[in-house]
């Protein structure tokens, strides 16, 4: 007698860019991944805003550009972020400005990647967010050290003790802030890149934070680095 399988849903996908040649790219990189697929895809802020707010669209998750030629991306995850709050949100951008990605952070992205980053490609960085992790192009690690040093040095550091962490994970962290990616940092570390995976995965848990540029933050501020 044959054993009935589990039908899995399909993972609803909202891809927002603007060139409708890239946009195709993303969306065939993420179909040739393991995985049941359903895509919703907008060439402007205005269709993003459409799909958002029908009732029948479960997001799960969504791939969006910042420039978009009828308004802002960072008002696109401002709304899916309040729509589907549980919806985990990638930014494929351009831009590297530091500003503009504290803002995606700020607002709900778990994840940065500027376009054309040869060590993080768009399958890659889909399957880390799928496995709960929080891909970041590391070019970007420097712009957010920096913005941390111009911060107020008498600011007071929040009343909080942090869990112990261990000398891999800050030694993961010091590679993350030399702007190494995972696979580069694990092959100087002498390990898996399934265990540093881990071992970001425990440090973002022990510092409170939810992505590698909050954790080069937070790190920065209580002395850790």
């Amino acid at each position: 007698m044959a054993v009935a399988q589990a039908i899995v849903p399909a993972l609803e996908v909202l891809v927002v860019e603007d060139d409708p040649f890239f946009r195709r790219v993303v969306c065939d990189s993420i179909a040739r991944m393991d995985n049941q697929w359903m895509f919703l895809t907008a060439g402007t802020a205005q269709e993003a805003f459409d799909a958002i707010g029908q009732k029948e669209n479960q997001i799960g998750l969504a791939l969006i550009d910042l420039g978009l030629p009828d308004g802002d991306g960072l008002d696109v995850i401002r709304a899916l972020h309040r729509s589907h709050p549980n919806a985990r949100i990638l930014v494929i951008s351009g831009s590297a400005d530091e500003q503009r990605v504290l803002a995606a952070v700020r607002l709900g992205a778990v994840g940065y990647i500027v376009k054309g980053d040869a060590n993080l490609s768009i399958n890659r960085a889909v399957q880390q967010v799928l496995d709960g992790m929080h891909p970041l192009s590391m070019q970007l690690a420097g712009y957010f050290l920096k913005l941390v040093e111009k911060e107020d040095p008498n600011k007071p550091i929040p009343d909080e003790t942090l869990p112990k962490v261990t000398r891999r994970e800050i030694e993961l962290l010091r590679h993350f802030a030399n702007g190494d990616p995972y696979g580069e940092a694990a092959q100087k570390m002498g390990i898996s890149l399934a265990t540093a995976q881990t071992h970001a995965r425990n440090l973002y848990r022990k510092l409170g934070v939810h992505s590698g540029l909050q954790a080069l933050a937070k790190a920065k501020r209580h002395g850790l680095l």
